[in-house]
């Protein structure tokens, strides 16, 4: 290991790729206190978040009865947040790498937009009152909050981040569980604007709180009591045999001169909406299928909560077969339970509809799991936030069929169409991750840095001339 600067309390080092570490600093010195810290509060921020989007599909039967929208209306505002929702995220990234917004104003920012949202919902006589704020404003929150929160993991844990990204990103689905079955047993019109008060002041006020903890690492840090070189060549760490650390920290302009983020943002397109799908039509579903309440209820929260307790068994999963194959199996599944659900509500049974709702929601959020570590193992963790979410913007593809795009189909011919088609992406997204995401290798990263390098200085000699 080559000592490349130093200063006081810590030093900057390169491993034999020559990847720089920053080594010395304790969390503690950097914030004051352990990093657990930035493990917990991202999960609880996660949770507090996610209501707008997993709580959409309940809630929608009575927002829509309330003001007399049709199911395309209130899937097209559905729509509208996951644009506004995945949309902040590379912004956000863009801004936190620049030192231009911390996470602790990205997080209170969130805050105040999320309570908001529910405030505008309150009060949308007119589907734009809704779309501009619910949506609209919604969607920019909870945003802020979803690409600040499960960035940080990776930040935070760059040697060891594979079930505790998973971790602090279940909590964006079984956080909306105890609002999934308040909307689902007791959101009638009599209480209607009472509990969407109540909703927004605890979410949003929640997250207010949180905000003020988080802090990101310097650059290149990395916990002082591994030696990154030592830690790299570790032969006998299974995770580290699938998935070992990047050669380099690439920029997100890097990132794009290898091959592999095309077909990320294609393969996340594809799941995003099967998993979109799931979200919000499942207890729709249910309803047209004249399952019992309970029944409804059950698939619904059943699917948000498998969804949650899965992301960290998919992390963990993805440390012993690799991040690509752990997205070849589990879209497959995903791709397989979606057609079974369908097969079980049509034939109206219970037991079947419950069972394959648990099993899809086990696997419908893993592509927020295996793309964010991922983009972190192949390019670094210094720009993760802005790398990843220039992947997660596809997630707006995604939420168009998730939303509007099925419920058109389901006007059109019913729910069959639907579900076939959300299944039908996932076995592609599947089929994609198979054939083109293994991991870059180094002449591909190397002839990245080259053309970016080579494309600033043309840039920089005309602008001289």
């Amino acid at each position: 290991m080559i000592n490349t600067a130093s200063s006081p309390g810590y030093q900057e080092v390169k491993d034999h790729n020559g990847r720089v570490y920053r080594v010395g600093e304790s969390p503690a010195d950097i914030m004051g206190y352990g990093r657990m810290v930035m493990l917990f509060l991202p999960w609880i921020g996660m949770m507090l978040a996610s209501t707008l989007e997993y709580g959409w599909g309940a809630a929608s039967g009575t927002v829509a009865a309330e003001y007399h929208w049709s199911l395309t209306t209130a899937f097209w505002n559905y729509s509208v947040y996951v644009l506004f929702e995945a949309g902040i995220s590379y912004f956000n990234g863009y801004l936190r790498e620049h030192g231009i917004l911390k996470p602790k104003q990205a997080m209170l920012i969130g805050g105040i937009l999320v309570a908001i949202a529910y405030y505008f919902l309150a009060h949308s006589a007119a589907p734009w009152i809704s779309y501009a704020g619910y949506a609209m404003l919604g969607g920019l929150g909870s945003g802020l909050v979803y690409s600040t929160c499960v960035n940080t993991v990776s930040k935070w844990y760059p040697e060891k981040k594979g079930w505790r990204l998973g971790f602090v990103d279940g909590g964006w689905a079984y956080g909306a569980v105890p609002f999934i079955i308040l909307y689902g047993a007791d959101f009638n019109t009599h209480d209607f604007i009472t509990i969407l008060y109540l909703t927004g002041l605890i979410l949003g006020g929640g997250l207010i709180i949180v905000s003020f903890w988080f802090k990101d690492p310097p650059k290149n840090w990395w916990p002082k009591e591994v030696d990154p070189q030592t830690f790299s060549q570790n032969k006998l760490n299974r995770s580290l045999l699938h998935n070992p650390p990047a050669i380099r920290q690439l920029s997100t302009a890097e990132m794009w001169k290898t091959p592999q983020p095309f077909w990320m943002l294609i393969e996340f397109m594809l799941i995003a909406a099967t998993s979109l799908f799931g979200v919000g039509f499942y207890y729709p579903f249910g309803t047209a299928m004249h399952l019992g309440a309970v029944v409804i209820i059950a698939g619904a929260t059943g699917f948000a909560f498998t969804d949650g307790i899965g992301r960290p068994l998919v992390g963990l999963f993805s440390d012993y077969v690799g991040r690509h194959k752990a997205m070849v199996w589990v879209y497959t599944i995903l791709g397989v339970t979606s057609l079974l659900v369908l097969w079980a509500g049509e034939a109206h049974s219970d037991v079947l509809y419950v069972i394959f709702a648990l099993l899809a929601g086990g696997t419908s959020g893993s592509l927020f799991v295996l793309n964010p570590l991922m983009t972190a193992d192949y390019y670094g963790e210094n720009h993760v936030t802005q790398n990843y979410g220039s992947i997660y913007a596809a997630k707006v593809v995604g939420g168009f069929y998730g939303g509007f795009g099925s419920a058109w189909l389901i006007g059109v011919g019913g729910y069959t169409w639907a579900f076939v088609v959300a299944g039908v992406f996932a076995l592609l997204a599947a089929l994609i991750a198979y054939i083109f995401l293994a991991r870059p290798n180094k002449e591909q990263m190397e002839h990245a840095v080259q053309l970016v390098a080579a494309r600033r200085a043309k840039s920089g000699l005309s602008t001289s001339g």
